[in-house]
């Protein structure tokens, strides 16, 4: 459970750090949820996401990630406990759906309120309290940042997560 709760964090800071130019752009029901709406197309600006990567986090566990594109609106996210990949700890998705990108992982359900070829940022919906951003560096590296708590006690965490083995 702990190692889920570090990728919620993780996704939630790595989407802040790259969704902060874009948020003024972007507009946001009056309850915070994302209006933006989103196609197959821009959906398929994700694509970088596609592996396996190792994070890494100053003051952090080391997390284990592996992300398949199983269809033109989903994205399959499997996480682990070890570096061999072997040892699950837990499933979660990043799909498209009524216009709307979505990230699931367990209880939790984030909306994108900015997706393009370089950059995503989430914001809660259900079951969540964090945001995250994730941004593109390179072909086999991108930054997941979280942010968590509230105004004036906010956490941000950055991970670099970077590629293990080919690309898919």
């Amino acid at each position: 459970m702990r190692i889920l709760t570090r990728h919620l964090l993780l996704a939630a800071a790595a989407s802040f750090l790259a969704g902060v130019p874009a948020l003024a752009q972007v507009r946001v029901s009056e309850r915070g949820q994302p209006k933006t709406p989103f196609s197959t197309s821009d959906f398929g600006r994700l694509r970088w996401l596609e592996g396996t990567w190792v994070g890494t986090a100053a003051g952090e566990q080391t997390i284990y990630e592996r992300y398949h594109i199983s269809s033109d609106s989903t994205i399959d996210v499997t996480y682990y406990r070890d570096s061999a990949f072997t040892q699950s700890a837990g499933t979660g998705r990043v799909y498209l759906a009524a216009g709307r990108v979505y990230h699931s992982l367990g209880p939790g359900r984030w909306g994108a309120t900015q997706v393009d070829s370089a950059s995503a940022y989430f914001v809660p919906q259900v079951n969540a309290h964090n945001t995250f951003a994730w941004s593109l560096v390179s072909p086999d590296e991108w930054t997941a940042t979280m942010r968590t708590g509230v105004s004036g006690h906010e956490r941000i965490t950055v991970y670099r997560m970077r590629r293990v083995g080919d690309r898919r």
